[in-house]
This record gives C-alpha cells, sequence and structure tokens, in this order.
C-alpha cells in the first residue's frame, strides 16, 4: 500500500466492559498502537465499542488516556450496546477525549479532506428503525468517495449463527446504494465478512447523486468482534485496513481491499469436543494445550459413557486447578457424559469403540459427525445394555 494515500482503520464491537477492564483496555490498546504503527488518517469504530453506557461512564478516563495524542482522528459511531443501562445519561455528554462521536439521528454527514482528497463520512447510529431511509434528506454526493458508518443487520449478510448479534432492524443494501456509499463500515455482526454490490451508474438513482458521483459497486464490509465476547466467535479477533484514492480522470474515488489486522491481545475462542475413555480419562491433552494462549477463551466438551461420573468431575477440578489461570477463560462441559458402572468391561461396548476409532475422518465436517455417530452409539448401547451389566 502506498503511503501517501489516506489509510483508514475500520473495528468494531469491542465491548469493553469494567468487569473485563484489564483485557479490554489492553485490546484497545493494541488497536490503537496498529493505527499508530499503521499510519492511519482515520480510525473509524463502528457501535458497540462499550458494552453499556454504564460501562461507558465508568472506563471513560481509561478509554481518553489510550487515545490521547494520536497522530489520526478517531471516529466513534454508537452502537445498541451504547444504550443499555442509559437512564437518562448521554453518551455525546460524556469526555472521550479526542473521540468525534458520531451519535446524530438518523443520520449525519462529516466533511474530510486529507492529502488532497475530499471525503465524505455518512454515518448512520445504531436504530430500531430504517425503513424511512428513502425520506432522509440526505444531500448528493460531493466528494470523489463516500463511506458509510452503521450498526446493525445488512438483509442478506447474516445467517444467525452462534457468532452473530440479534436484535435490531435490517437495514437494506439500497440504502448505501441511494445514497452513492463507496464502502459502508459495519458493526454488529461478530463474524468477518465483506460483500460486494453493484451501484447503479444512473446518476438520478434514488434522487440523492450529484451528476456522475456514484461509483460502479459498493463493498460492505464488517471486521468481526475485536475481542472474542461470548461462546462460538471462532477465529482470530482483528480491524480491517484499506486505502483511499482519486481516480486519474478526477471524476470519483476508489476504496482498496481492504486487509484484515489480527489483534493478539484478544486471544480466541477455542472449542474441543473430548470423548473420555469408558473409565473417564481424556485423550491427549498435550496436543491442544500447547495451542492455548493466555487470553485464550478454551471450552472443553466432554462426551461419553463412563463407569463412575464422579471420576469425571474430579478430572474438571484438576483441570480448573492446573490450566485456568493460565488462560483468560476456561469452561467444561460434562453435559454429554452418561455414567453406567461395568460399562468398561463389556465387550460389545470395547469393539464398538476400536472400530469407531479406527474410522477417525480428516475433514472437520466428517469429524463433528463421527463425534455424534459415538454420542448416539454409546447411548443406544447403555439403554440395551443397562439391564445386563
Amino acid at each position: 500500500m502506498s503511503m501517501s494515500m489516506p489509510r483508514i482503520l475500520h473495528a468494531s464491537d469491542l465491548h469493553l466492559s469494567n468487569s473485563e477492564r484489564e483485557y479490554g483496555l489492553a485490546v484497545f490498546s493494541e488497536l490503537v498502537e496498529i493505527a499508530e504503527r499503521e499510519k492511519v488518517d482515520y480510525f473509524i469504530f463502528c457501535g458497540d465499542l462499550f458494552d453499556t453506557f454504564a460501562d461507558a461512564e465508568k472506563l471513560r478516563i481509561d478509554f481518553r488516556n489510550i487515545l490521547e495524542n494520536r497522530s489520526f482522528e478517531f471516529l466513534y459511531l454508537p452502537g445498541n450496546h451504547e444504550d443499555l443501562r442509559r437512564g437518562g445519561g448521554d453518551l455525546a455528554r460524556l469526555d472521550l477525549g479526542p473521540a468525534k462521536i458520531l451519535s446524530g439521528k438518523p443520520f449525519e454527514i462529516l466533511q474530510r479532506n486529507c492529502d488532497g482528497l475530499d471525503i465524505e463520512f455518512l454515518a448512520i447510529p445504531h436504530q430500531l428503525e430504517y425503513s424511512t431511509y428513502s425520506n432522509w434528506p440526505v444531500n448528493s454526493k460531493a466528494a470523489p468517495i463516500r463511506l458509510a458508518l452503521a450498526h446493525g443487520v445488512v438483509a442478506g449478510m447474516s445467517y444467525q449463527g452462534p457468532d452473530e448479534e440479534g436484535g435490531g432492524a435490517a437495514i437494506d443494501v439500497d440504502l448505501f446504494q441511494r445514497f452513492s456509499v463507496d464502502y459502508a463500515a459495519m458493526g454488529h455482526i461478530h463474524g468477518r465478512r465483506m460483500q460486494n454490490f453493484p451501484n447503479p451508474v444512473d446518476a438520478n438513482a434514488g434522487g440523492n447523486a450529484g451528476p456522475g458521483s456514484r461509483s460502479n459497486s459498493l463493498t460492505i464490509s464488517y471486521p468481526g468482534s475485536s475481542r472474542v465476547w461470548r461462546k462460538g466467535e471462532l477465529g482470530p479477533r482483528g480491524a480491517l485496513l484499506f486505502e483511499l484514492s482519486q481516480n486519474t480522470a478526477g471524476n470519483g474515488g476508489t476504496v482498496s481491499e481492504p486487509v484484515f489486522i489480527p489483534i493478539h491481545a484478544a486471544g480466541e475462542y477455542r472449542h474441543y469436543d473430548l470423548p473420555l475413555t469408558l473409565e473417564g480419562a481424556p485423550p491427549n491433552l498435550d496436543r491442544i494445550l500447547s495451542k492455548w494462549g493466555k487470553n485464550d477463551f478454551i471450552e472443553l466438551e466432554f462426551s461419553g459413557l463412563v463407569e463412575d461420573e464422579k471420576i469425571v468431575a474430579q478430572l474438571a477440578e484438576s483441570l480448573k486447578a492446573q490450566y485456568g489461570n493460565a488462560v483468560r477463560k476456561l469452561e467444561i462441559d460434562r453435559e454429554g457424559i452418561s455414567a453406567l458402572p461395568g460399562i468398561a468391561s463389556h465387550p460389545v461396548v470395547k469393539n464398538f469403540l476400536e472400530e469407531w476409532n479406527r474410522r477417525k475422518p480428516s475433514t472437520l465436517s466428517e469429524h463433528q459427525v463421527w463425534m455424534r455417530a459415538r454420542h448416539l452409539a454409546l447411548n443406544a448401547l447403555k439403554i440395551r445394555l443397562g439391564r445386563h451389566v
């Protein structure tokens, strides 16, 4: 990337909270250092910077101390979580240091010039209803590049999986197309994703485009949550870095392909299915322990049929005592365990497990089916053999 072009870092969904103060502030500090290292001109944060309004009140001094005396401009769009536990408070009235809070509803436009390039930021804070957007008095695009900042679910870009943040009204892609947006920087969905959409070339489409001002494509990007907020948020957490440039003909602008930059302080969520032996022993843990980092959220899911369930409880307590302080969170799920005394000596069960181990698959999708087959088979064997063991 050329260092002479305006550079932007895009992040969202940090959920800073007083209950996890040290962890959250460490992640924010690294984000700020990434922005400095990459020499960005603007750091845009698209919602849920704080987990609740009460957290913003409690952490505002730490927040502004981290952000002060920086070389970039910090643009902060509130999300839905900033309204939680707000009472009569107003985020715009908190002293968040140099952060520029873009809270005007239903939208506000911020104009900037960087390295001779005019840029428009169309800020759309989280709101419960977007259906009236066609009546919003958004001025015609008057700069080569218009970037939107928004917090919500774009229709067609969410599958409501385990890494999704629910709630709120859907945002129609036409909202961004109508207002000649080149890049929509999103927040709210905790999984990283990006999609390109066509922008109508007709300058009069939607009634808000200036002559010749519409770009031929629209990019909508979610960087995903900046830290592991809950179970299911697989993969590294991070931010997106991109550049802006003006077309050589001078009639528009270009947004580069965003580059994902991981945040090491965020750690990762790591889930492991651990089928226990009939005696209640886990598989070789050394293989997975070597991957754990101090900021990781670890979930171990025990499954299987065992002689004595108390042995599994002792195993769980032993692992928590040994590794609980080595990672950010360690949770152990024992719901998949059932007990039947004498099962370890039954030849039918032994033969099944030997055959099951021989059929271990190589792909993740097959592995899930393989694990499910073990669970179902052992439960069936427990029912059938229970009266005869």
